[in-house]
């Protein structure tokens, strides 16, 4: 007889308060959103691990019962499903944000994100997408983000006053949002990641001088292959880097990075990108990704956005039963 044993377990609760003002609220330690649902044994489980018992109501429920012991530590480790786009809570979150999101803030808001989730190093496990970035303001690699903070915490303060929502969260889903806005391709994330209290640590970020070479060591270090690093590079395509149009999410970067025109001699394009986007296109593994972006949008914004998951995802503490 072939037996089989599905177990399902949700998680939800809710910490922190509503905040009423409109200064920057600072996280608990390790506040978690209320947002979050943890789930065991997707829906997509195999049939090797879910299939249906025919015997009486009675034993399945014995079954599960037996088997749900050995289960329950594992829960804590997995991440929360993501939210769906009906989901109310979700919702809420976007709904907030594009109130207070422009397509000219969006680069600011996107860059929250790298700095904030950036901090991750895979040896140690310390860092990630913990909202710390609020705390890292005056840091010198952080100049000039003390603004999109508080485009989000416009936001963030009519939101709490329904439920809490963590900064980690906020800033998550603010940056896919940010490439929304401008044109990029829609990208769903988790909820329930925890704030910390303190900064993460410093020099942590990559320097904008650094070569290839150093480039890939650094991503590598974050848990990052050399495709999700030049992936994710195209972030660069809005703001005042100077590829193509600063409000439109599109696959302009990799096309000027092939043209190389800082390359030219004197005026602006030799202020197009900074020297780690230059270091992209002379390194013949980046290169060949550079040239595939530059030909295919579609693959860049699939091959974004799964990167983006993974990168808000990093480092990301949830509470466990």
């Amino acid at each position: 007889m072939r037996l089989g044993v599905s177990v399902s377990v949700s998680v939800r609760c809710s910490i922190g308060t509503a905040s009423g003002n409109t200064q920057t609220d600072y996280p608990a330690k390790f506040q978690r959103s209320s947002f979050s649902t943890a789930n065991f044994l997707p829906d997509n489980a195999s049939s090797d691990l879910a299939v249906s018992i025919s015997s009486s109501s009675s034993r399945r429920g014995l079954i599960r019962i037996a088997t749900l012991p050995c289960l329950l530590p594992l829960i804590g480790c997995l991440p929360a499903n993501a939210m769906q786009p009906g989901s109310k809570e979700y919702l809420l979150i976007k709904e907030e944000v594009r109130k207070v999101l422009s397509k000219g803030k969006a680069a600011g808001v996107l860059r929250l994100v790298f700095h904030d989730a950036g901090t991750f190093d895979i040896d140690d496990s310390t860092g990630g997408m913990n909202g710390s970035i609020v705390y890292e303001l005056e840091r010198p690699e952080n100049a000039g983000l003390k603004k999109s903070v508080k485009v989000l915490q416009k936001a963030k303060t009519q939101i709490d006053a329904i439920q809490p929502v963590s900064w980690a969260d906020m800033i998550a889903v603010a940056g896919a949002e940010a490439v929304e806005v401008c044109g990029g391709p829609p990208i769903q994330v988790s909820l329930g990641r925890l704030d910390t209290l303190v900064p993460d640590p410093e020099g942590r970020l990559p320097e904008e001088s650094l070569n290839a070479s150093g480039l890939k060591k650094c991503f590598q270090s974050k848990g990052f292959s050399t495709q999700e690093l030049v992936a994710l590079s195209g972030a660069h395509t809005i703001g005042s880097k100077g590829f193509g149009s600063p409000i439109s999410f599109d696959n302009s970067y990799y096309k000027v990075l092939l043209e190389k025109p800082w390359t030219s001699s004197g005026g602006m394009p030799s202020m197009i990108g900074l020297p780690s986007d230059h270091a992209l296109v002379e390194d013949d593994e980046c290169l060949r990704w550079i040239k595939k972006y530059a030909d295919s949008e579609n693959l860049f914004f699939e091959d974004f956005k799964n990167a983006y998951v993974k990168l808000v995802n990093s480092g990301v503490r949830r509470n466990s039963l």
